[in-house]
C-alpha cells in the first residue's frame, strides 16, 4: 500500500513541527547564500505540503516531485498546487540521473528534501551518494527515513547493519546498546552525517560538506531527518558560521514528540506563552484539563510551530 493511502502527511503534528523548523533553516540559509534561482526536488506525494512551504516561504518556482506509484503519479498531476510543479514518475535513483542532465537545472542551487517512509537502507545511501556527487554547489541534501529500531535487524546485528550500509565511518566497536529502542535515532542521525562529510571528502567537492539538519521526531514511529549545504568553495566559511550560530534551528537537542491536542487545549496553553516560567502539570490542571509532563514541555518548546487543524462540517 502507499504511504498516502495509510497516512495524510499534513496532519501529524510532530512532522509539522519537524517541517517548519526546516524550512525556517532554509529561510535563514536563503538570506546568506546565493540562492534566489533555487530548485525544490522531493517526493510531493498528493498532499504537496512541503512544496507549498517552499513556493510560500522561499519564493522557490520550480519544483520536481517524485512519485514512483502509478496511481500515485497519475493523483499527484491531479493534486500539484501550482503551474510549476513538474511530477516525474519512478523511483529516485532513476529520476535524480535525468534531472542532473536537465538544462534548465544546471548552475543553480537545489534544496532536495528525499522524505522517505521506510528505514535507511543500500538505496537511500545511493541516492545521497549520488546527491553529493552531481548537485550543484549550494544545493542542500537533506533525507528523512524511519528509525525504529527493529527495522534494523536484532540488536546484537544493528551495527553491523550500520557498518554494511555506512562503510567505514561506522566504529568497529560500535556497541550495540547504542542501536537499541530510543539510542538508535541518535546513533542514526550522527552516523548519517558523518557519512555525508565523507563521500564529499572522497569526491574533493571544493566546499564540501556542511552539516546543517539532525532531527528526530515521532508521531506513530520514530523518524529521523539529516542533511546539510554542499556550498560552493568561497561560501564554506559563511555556511558553517550560520549553521553553528547560536540562534541556527536545524539540529533540536531533543526528540520532537508534539502533542496531540484539541484547538481548545492548544489555544489555552498558547495565551500563556511566550513565557520566562516553565509551564508545569499543576499549571494546566488549573486551566482545566490535564497533560504529561512532556506532552507540556513539547508544546511550550514548539509552540510557535504547532500546527492548527480543524474539521469543516457542511
Amino acid at each position: 500500500m502507499p504511504s498516502f493511502d495509510a497516512i495524510n502527511y499534513s496532519l501529524r503534528p510532530s512532522k509539522t513541527v519537524q517541517r517548519k523548523i526546516v524550512f525556517s533553516g532554509m529561510a535563514i540559509l536563503q538570506h546568506h547564500l546565493n540562492l534566489e534561482r533555487m530548485a525544490y526536488v522531493g517526493f510531493g506525494s498528493i498532499w504537496f505540503t512541503d512544496f507549498t512551504l517552499a513556493h510560500r516561504l522561499l519564493g522557490v518556482n520550480d519544483m520536481i516531485s517524485i512519485e514512483k506509484d502509478d496511481i500515485g503519479y497519475r493523483r499527484a498531476l491531479f493534486n500539484a498546487p501550482y503551474a510549476t510543479v513538474r511530477v516525474e514518475p519512478g523511483f529516485s535513483y532513476n529520476v535524480l540521473p535525468n534531472l542532473y542532465r536537465d538544462a534548465s537545472l544546471a548552475g543553480r542551487p537545489w534544496m532536495v528534501w528525499l522524505d522517505y517512509d521506510y528505514e535507511l537502507n543500500e538505496s537511500i545511501c545511493e541516492d545521497v551518494r549520488s546527491l553529493i556527487e552531481n548537485a550543484p554547489e549550494n544545493s542542500i541534501v537533506i533525507i528523512t527515513f524511519n528509525g525504529k529500531d527493529g527495522k534494523y535487524g536484532r540488536p546484537a546485528e544493528r551495527p553491523e547493519r550500520l557498518k554494511a550500509l555506512l562503510g567505514s565511518v561506522v566504529p568497529d566497536a560500535l556497541r550495540p546498546d547504542t542501536c537499541k529502542e530510543d539510542r538508535i535515532q541518535g546513533t542514526l542521525a550522527n552516523l548519517s552525517l558523518d557519512f555525508m562529510q565523507s563521500i564529499a571528502a572522497d569526491l574533493a567537492r571544493p566546499g564540501g560538506f556542511v552539516p546543517a539538519f539532525r532531527l528526530i521526531y515521532k508521531d506513530s514511529t520514530p523518524m529521523v531527518t539529516v542533511g546539510g549545504v554542499l556550498p560552493a568553495k568561497g561560501a564554506a566559511r559563511v555556511t558553517r558560521d550560520v549553521v553553528d550560530g547560536a540562534g541556527w534551528p536545524g539540529r533540536p537537542v531533543k526528540r520532537i514528540t508534539a502533542p496531540h491536542l484539541t484547538m481548545r487545549e492548544a489555544a489555552t496553553l498558547q495565551a500563556k506563552l511566550p513565557s520566562t516560567v516553565k509551564l508545569s502539570r499543576a499549571i494546566v490542571q488549573g486551566l482545566g484539563f490535564d497533560l504529561e509532563d512532556e506532552q507540556i514541555e513539547a508544546f511550550q518548546t514548539y509552540y510557535r510551530e504547532y500546527p492548527a487543524f480543524a474539521q469543516i462540517v457542511t
